[in-house]
């Protein structure tokens, strides 16, 4: 008996591809590892240093007192205050005041929101609503009163004497007057309150006349509050108190806007103009409004800050604040361009001497000016006021998220939120005499550069290289001399080494754009190192130069305010990278269409200020279709350089050159890089040949769909020969091992044949349950049938040894499983009439369709294994009569030596072999046999591993034929099509799967992240795709099902739906078998186990 094929007895082939395959995946894993240490290990360089105005502190030049310590409290202690009204003024659309109201609400028994304004010669009327405050305030189950607050600020100023005409003209008057009340009563406003300013004093007899009109119309138990100005003689308090609910007296703005610097309300002051509004006003109707802001006094101007801006301030300059203890109110100074800053603030501190004040007089009703502005140790410091005790002043809690200063697109966080933190020192009166901070509370500081020159514009390009379309974008800039900067994503530049270094030798720049464009405030901080490092390190690799700049996946705004946005800026500038944003983005990854993308940039362009540059430019040359982006490149630089524009990178936005931008690797880094060559060269060869293996798998197998399904159907167009009535003596061979189930039924089914003078074989090859005996029992006394009982050897040995026994001309093999149809005998025997003819096949077909494993395989014997023996058996190219139903000729089994013994495929083998020996073989699709199929999965793993081993030992045995040329039929199409289809396909078809799952995923993913409008198209590609391929599977099986002949209903659902499992079983155990035949391992038989549910009638 010869040793099986691939079998090594010596196991030295094994011991070998286990080194070899030890030894490779080792060399995996320390590549690996060295090129994992240096993604982790990139050093990170200096940011680019950017334009930027650099502020340094100054000296505060204080106040002296005037009346000492003593003055910053009242003499004499007044009357406790009946009252204890807080209230808050609002400004509507403010961000930081909507939030302070949220926190605070609840401290608040009025909100003022400053809704209603009048101005202009014709006193036009405005109503500024504020959809968040309404909303707000109607989802609150006790929310505060309402009163809006109406003004005669103007476009840019307080509208004195527009005001005036207004009050003096008594109709115009009484009807201001009447729509102020409907809309308190239509809205259910809890009253108003007038904040008229700068009047002359002639009108304050209209405005008390006014003020009477409103009292009427307003509804019933409504307020009517006033503002009053401090330290203005020509406001009449006593007569506007007596003519209102309540005169809200503002005891601030000793030092204002337009004036010159110093305290906005010092102690001493403060005191005393409270004292005198509660000699005017009276405890009870007397409101004081205390400020929480601060001014900027620079040059002729004067900016007014909130408590976080003058912080900030004082960051960015490094100045210290000071506690002046000449007016009790804190300020510092810095000096910016030559230009000499001078900021004094009201903080907490100031507030809580100034409520001391009014606890002294009794006063109890406070104002705040304003929400939004405050120091929010004010709420302390009005907690303490109410309930006693202290306040807690040394926390400051940040409340904007972001500040964004300066003009350009070239980004820099200056500062990250961080909690402030000052001490305070009080004497015995609780007065705070001393005040430090110790730390200043930050948000995110983005400060902006680039816009110095806006007729320097750069073009950025987004999410390439891209094969098709970069190198199109490259001629476009080449042709105008124009450089481009390109945010390139690692995993699209593996490929393209060539463009990436095009980039630069064209003057070009490249910035990061990360490897896989992952929405990075979803990312971890780990992932972002990476997804940073990685395309950092490829660039190195490939062109020998670092990046410094970065524009993160979907945020690339210039003013960036959210933590999504400020996130991936942030970790990319401690990386050592300067952040590229954008004001110009016409959206041609939409692909609206070339004259909008050209117009859209155009107009963006134009549309640039001095607070909102348009410098930079975004358009996209990967990531789909870029055919619009090519055609609208040229008419934008043309149309631009006409207008007196001038291109250049995002690096010399700022002063930077292209060779700073991208910095050549040196040092020690140099090693690393060297590493990294070579591992992303091998990625890139992988990426290719997994692509192109992709591609081979797919032609492959539309190939040999189209091919059998084509040859099929051109054999069934030819006119076959009837072969004429032959009945030559037949031997049926039926091999058992352990087939007690189906023994029986087997024989019975053979012996009902329409077919004279059989003989039938059992060959028991040493079945340990009762196969024998039934038979014995059951035919003992049919001299048709003789039983052959051996020992164990295999099935091939038992043919072999039926072969001895046997005395037909024609023998038929046929397994335990099998039923014959009554005529398949005689249609198999009337073939070898002619006496070149060696073998015919049957048509096997599955009789235990119980189950969708069967029913699938059931599928497969028809559009797949018959359908191949159709369309081979007009090229003499059949590589397989199956052991289920096929006769051979006596004589040519005996030219070949038997039945092999060194395959498991003894009947692929024979069928290769009779056909070498000059025999040929043809096929009955008439001639039906019905065969049990394994009903589970793992059983038809077993099963098919032994078929693909079988198969490959075959192939190998017989590999001979293709050198040799001979026989034709084999060596031209049987041989080509088996190692081509049933080796090679389904070894690489799992790329094909693979690449379905990975283009589902990346697809869904691209939907989710980048919208439906950028990636319908890949969607569309995909579906195109995957529809045409099922498309031709579907109709290749069709084609089977026609040819078959049996009128069977076409189960085109089993067919798509066997790509989700089934198949993937198919390609497993082929990979499988090779790996065997490469390890010289012994195969065994995996016998499988007979359920005898075959029913040989199923349609």
């Amino acid at each position: 008996m010869r040793a099986p094929v691939f079998f090594d007895p010596t196991g030295r082939r094994s011991r070998w591809s286990k080194r070899l395959l030890g030894l490779i995946l080792l060399s995996v894993i320390l590549a690996a590892i060295a090129f994992a240490s240096t993604l982790v290990r990139v050093p990170h360089e200096r940011d680019l240093a950017l334009p930027m105005p650099q502020p340094h502190a100054s000296q505060l030049r204080g106040s002296p007192p005037r009346h000492g310590l003593a003055a910053w409290l009242p003499r004499r202690a007044g009357k406790a205050s009946n009252t204890a009204l807080s209230i808050g003024f609002y400004s509507p659309g403010d961000d930081a005041s909507i939030a302070s109201l949220r926190r605070h609400v609840g401290s608040l028994d009025w909100v003022v929101p400053s809704l209603i304004t009048v101005s202009g010669p014709q006193h036009r009327v405005s109503v500024n609503d504020d959809v968040r405050f309404n909303r707000m305030i109607a989802a609150m189950p006790h929310p505060p009163k309402v009163l809006p607050m109406v003004q005669n600020f103007g476009n840019a100023d307080w509208d004195g004497a527009g005001a005036a005409a207004l009050l003096h003209n008594t109709a115009a008057r009484r009807s201001f007057a009447l729509k102020l009340g409907q809309m308190v009563a239509q809205r259910h406003y809890g009253g108003v309150v007038l904040d008229l300013e700068t009047l002359p004093e002639s009108a304050m007899p209209d405005y008390l006349r006014f003020l009477r009109n409103v009292r009427v119309a307003l509804p019933k138990g409504s307020q009517l509050a006033i503002t009053a100005p401090a330290e203005d003689e020509a406001w009449p308090l006593a007569q506007l108190a007596r003519a209102s609910d309540k005169l809200i007296f503002m005891a601030y703005d000793q030092h204002w806007e337009g004036g010159t610097a110093g305290p906005i309300a010092a102690q001493d002051w403060f005191v005393a103009q409270v004292q005198d509004a509660l000699k005017r006003v009276g405890r009870e109707k007397l409101v004081v409004a205390l400020g929480s802001y601060g001014y900027d006094w620079h040059g002729d101007d004067t900016d007014a800050l909130t408590m976080e801006e003058a912080w900030l301030a004082a960051h960015d300059s490094d100045a210290s604040i000071s506690f002046d203890p000449a007016s009790g109110n804190a300020g510092f100074a810095y000096d910016d361009n030559g230009t000499h800053h001078a900021i004094w603030m009201l903080d907490a501190a100031t507030n809580w001497n100034q409520m001391q004040v009014l606890k002294r007089l009794g006063i109890g009703d406070v104002a705040l000016w304003r929400l939004g502005s405050e120091d929010p140790g004010f709420w302390s410091d009005l907690g303490a006021f109410r309930t006693g005790g202290k306040p807690d002043l040394s926390t400051l809690n940040q409340l904007l998220n972001t500040d964004v200063e300066g003009s350009g697109e070239i980004l820099r966080i200056t500062a990250t939120p961080q909690t402030g933190h000052r001490t305070i020192a009080t004497d015995a009166a609780g007065i705070i005499r001393q005040e430090r901070y110790d730390a200043l509370p930050t948000p995110y500081v983005v400060r902006r550069a680039g816009a110095a020159d806006p007729k320097k514009l750069a073009l950025t390009f987004d999410d390439g290289p891209d094969g098709t379309w970069t190198p199109r974008i490259l001629n476009v800039l080449e042709q105008a001399h124009v450089p481009g900067t390109f945010f390139v994503i690692g995993e699209n530049a593996l490929e393209h080494p060539g463009l990436l270094n095009r980039i630069i030798a064209d003057g070009g720049e490249i910035g990061n754009h990360t490897y896989t464009h992952p929405n990075l405030a979803a990312a971890s901080a780990r992932e972002t190192d990476l997804q940073m490092n990685a395309t950092q390190r490829m660039v190195q690799a490939y062109t020998g130069r670092s990046m410094r700049l970065f524009r993160a996946p979907y945020f690339g705004d210039a003013e960036p305010t959210t933590t999504d946005e400020l996130g991936p800026a942030l970790a990319a500038q401690q990386a050592g990278y300067t952040v590229v944003g954008l004001h110009v983005d016409p959206n041609d990854w939409q692909r609206p269409g070339v004259d909008s993308i050209v117009s859209q940039v155009l107009d963006q362009v134009h549309a640039a200020t001095p607070e909102n540059s348009g410098n930079v430019i975004l358009l996209h040359d990967g990531g789909g279709d870029r055919s619009q982006t090519v055609a609208a490149l040229p008419r934008i630089i043309a149309t631009l350089q006409a207008e007196g524009y001038r291109f250049v990178t995002a690096s010399e936005l700022v002063g930077v050159s292209p060779a700073q931008a991208m910095p050549k690797v040196s040092g020690h880094d140099l090693l690393a890089v060297r590493t990294d060559v070579a591992v992303f060269i091998a990625l890139a060869a992988l990426s290719a040949l997994l692509g192109w293996l992709f591609f081979v798998a797919i032609s492959l197998g539309i190939a040999r769909g189209v091919m059998m399904a084509a040859l099929a159907w051109l054999q069934s167009r030819k006119k076959r020969p009837e072969p004429p009535v032959f009945t030559p003596s037949v031997s049926v061979i039926i091999p058992a091992f352990n087939e007690e189930r189906v023994i029986a039924a087997s024989v019975a089914r053979v012996l009902a044949s329409d077919y004279p003078a059989l003989q039938v074989i059992v060959v028991d090859d040493g079945s340990k349950d009762r196969t024998s005996a039934i038979v014995a029992e059951t035919y003992g006394d049919d001299a048709r049938v003789t039983l052959l009982t051996l020992r164990n050897g295999g099935k091939a040995a038992a043919l072999n040894r039926a072969l001895k026994d046997a005395t037909g001309e024609i023998v038929i093999a046929l397994d335990a499983d099998t039923q014959f149809e009554a005529q398949t005998i005689r249609r198999l025997a009337r073939w070898f009439a002619d006496p070149r003819l060696g073998a015919v096949a049957g048509d096997a077909r599955v009789g235990n369709r119980i189950n969708l494993v069967t029913r699938w395989q059931a599928v497969e014997y028809i559009t797949s294994q018959n359908l191949e023996r159709r369309a081979l058996a007009g090229f003499d190219a059949i590589t397989v009569v199956p052991g289920a139903v096929g006769a051979w000729r006596r004589a040519a089994l005996d030219a070949v030596g038997g039945y092999p013994e060194d395959t498991l495929a003894e009947d692929q083998d024979l069928t290769i072999a009779i056909q070498r020996a000059g025999w040929r073989v043809t096929f009955d699709p008439r001639a039906i046999a019905w065969t049990e199929a394994p009903e589970s999965f793992r059983a038809l793993a077993k099963q098919r591993y032994r078929w693909a081993f079988g198969t490959l030992q075959c192939l190998w045995k017989h590999r001979g034929i293709l050198k040799r040329r001979r026989p034709r039929g084999l060596a031209f199409v049987g041989m080509p099509q088996a190692w081509l289809f049933q080796i090679l396909f389904a070894a690489i078809s799992p790329l094909i799967d693979l690449a379905l799952v990975l283009s589902i995923v990346g697809t869904a993913l691209r939907v989710a992240q980048h919208g439906w409008a950028q990636t319908s198209g890949d969607v569309s590609t995909m579906g195109l795709y995957w529809l045409a391929f099922t498309a031709i599977d579907v109709l290749c099986g069709w084609v089977a099902y026609v040819l078959d002949g049996h009128q069977a209903r076409y189960p085109a659902h089993l067919l798509v739906a066997q790509r989700l499992i089934y198949r993937q079983i198919m390609y497993w155990v082929v990979l499988r078998a090779i790996a065997s035949a490469i390890g010289g391992w012994v195969v065994g038989w995996n016998k499988l186990e007979r359920s005898g549910r075959v029913i040989a009638a199923t349609a």
